[in-house]
């Protein structure tokens, strides 16, 4: 209805788990990261948990959809089958047909299809959404499946995603053995304050709706209060908050709009609600009189008059425009080579750090994840004119815009839009090889205030406070917010100019 008041290309806050919208906070980095290794390791289980609304259903699309040719794949969205209904929906989704429907026909079925597939280098993996739904029958059943291995390696790769009761019924004793094969666990946790600002205008943005229609600042906050920072509740109130807006025909979205859009939302039906559906009533009828007036009237009835809003009317605010793209960033990705760029990418990501010896990682994360790491990092970019990807050195990162180096040219500043739309969400990070690790972390981390005389259960306390995975390890995204937190100088993304 607003989309084209508004000019979005779609609307921003739908329900649908589009993986294209997936705002990868650094919790949901993180469960990703958790996909990626069960994915790799192709041992035991890996278990997503989180409470409704939290996208665990949009994380798993957008995991599907980063698979290879080389990997198949059956993904369950309805669990509460019995355990030959299991069998027959994965095997419908892996496009294998049973010689027969007995439960034992089934299982050799698909033990064949494994094998073969093995043999061809190939993977399977199967994701059960919703397995909270599952009956402990089931999932004795899904844990046999899992037995389908070789003498050397498991032939399929299981993913359970579900609500917090998922935990609460694999903790049951009868289960003991399939949770002892959970070998990855996370649980997504609803999105704080700056991710929920940042989840808002990361689906604006999709959309192509950056720069036409604003929250307040007190609006992006009632938003997070009223939604708790679940993602689902985030889109129902922010929809309803720009009909809202639309019925009153300003592009500014206030903290009043929001409240009255939560209040909807919940089910219950204020005046101020009914006003906006009355609005609605009253926008229509007079665009329909409107539209028969210009018909039936005179062309002489049809001079142009100065219109003025009602007394009562608010005036739209100019939309900030965004900041416009930059054409050479466009052409450069286009056409650089892949080896090429990167070269260069890591040689002026290096170059700020001089002479110190360096370690580095390859991580799948997102901006603000950088941001809290301030390091210069080799961001991989794709164009869709293209089979492969190029890369470009990320210097300098402010809240609308980045300074990036690209191919050995001088440097560009890119609007934080247009570089989303090109990062493939792949990064590579520098940090001193020495750095936060046995006593340097045990230094920061007490200078932090985590001085628990156990050094993984400091570790632990610290990733917790960070959003990171809590396992105690010091593994390279805790060594980079680690020294991202000491004192030590280094080349940083937010000031203007890096010193080594």
């Amino acid at each position: 209805m607003y989309n084209t008041w508004y000019g979005f290309r779609e609307k921003p806050f739908n329900l649908t788990p589009d993986p294209k919208y997936l705002y990868l906070s650094p919790r949901h980095a993180e469960a990703f990261a958790h996909l990626e290794f069960g994915h790799q390791e192709r041992g035991g289980f890996v278990l997503i948990t989180g409470e409704v609304g939290t996208g665990k259903t949009t994380l798993a699309r957008y995991f599907l959809s980063k698979l290879g040719p080389d990997t198949h794949s059956a993904f369950v969205l309805y669990p509460a089958l019995s355990a030959e209904e299991l069998l027959k929906t994965i095997l419908d989704d892996l496009h294998v047909t049973p010689e027969g429907e007995s439960k034992k026909n089934l299982v050799d079925a698909l033990h064949r299809f494994l094998l073969e597939t093995r043999a061809a280098g190939g993977n399977v993996i199967l994701i059960i959404d919703e397995a909270q739904d599952l009956s402990p029958e089931v999932l004795e059943q899904v844990r046999l499946i899992s037995n389908l291995e070789t003498d050397t390696e498991k032939l399929i790769q299981i993913v359970l995603m579900g609500q917090s009761e998922l935990r609460d019924l694999l903790a049951r004793h009868e289960l003991r053995q399939l949770a002892q094969r959970v070998t990855a666990r996370y649980h997504l946790a609803p999105l704080s304050l700056p991710e929920v600002q940042a989840y808002i205008r990361h689906r604006l943005q999709v959309a192509d709706g950056e720069g036409k229609v604003g929250f307040d600042h007190d609006a992006l906050v009632a938003v997070h209060r009223q939604s708790g920072g679940v993602p689902r509740l985030v889109n129902l109130i922010c929809d309803r908050s720009l009909l809202a807006g639309y019925v009153h025909n300003t592009r500014r979205i206030t903290a009043a709009m929001v409240r009255e859009a939560a209040k909807e939302v919940a089910g219950d039906q204020p005046r101020g609600a009914k006003r906006w559906h009355h609005g609605l009533v009253a926008a229509g009828l007079t665009l329909l009189l409107a539209v028969l007036a210009f018909w039936l009237l005179p062309r002489r009835a049809q001079a142009p008059e100065i219109e003025t809003l009602p007394p009562t009317a608010l005036p739209s605010p100019t939309p900030t425009p965004p900041p416009p793209r930059s054409a050479r960033l466009d052409e450069l990705v286009r056409t650089l080579p892949r080896e090429a760029s990167f070269a260069s990418a890591a040689a002026r990501v290096q170059a700020s750090w001089g002479s110190t010896p360096l370690a580095r990682a390859f991580l799948r994360t997102q901006l603000e994840q950088l941001r809290a790491f301030d390091l210069p990092a080799a961001l991989e970019l794709a164009h869709p004119s293209r089979r492969d990807t190029c890369f470009a050195g990320l210097l300098r990162l402010d809240e609308r815009a980045a300074v990036v180096s690209i191919g050995g040219e001088p440097e560009i500043e890119v609007p934080l839009a247009q570089l989303d739309g090109l990062w493939t969400q792949e990064a590579v990070v520098w940090w001193p090889e020495a750095s936060a690790a046995g006593q340097d972390a045990a230094l920061i981390l007490s200078g932090l205030g985590f001085a628990e005389a156990d050094l993984s259960t400091a570790v632990a306390s610290f990733q917790q406070q960070a959003s990171l995975v809590a396992d105690g390890q010091l593994g390279p995204r805790t060594r980079m917010a680690l020294f991202a937190r000491s004192a030590q100088e280094r080349p940083r993304l937010s000031r203007s100019e890096a010193r080594p």
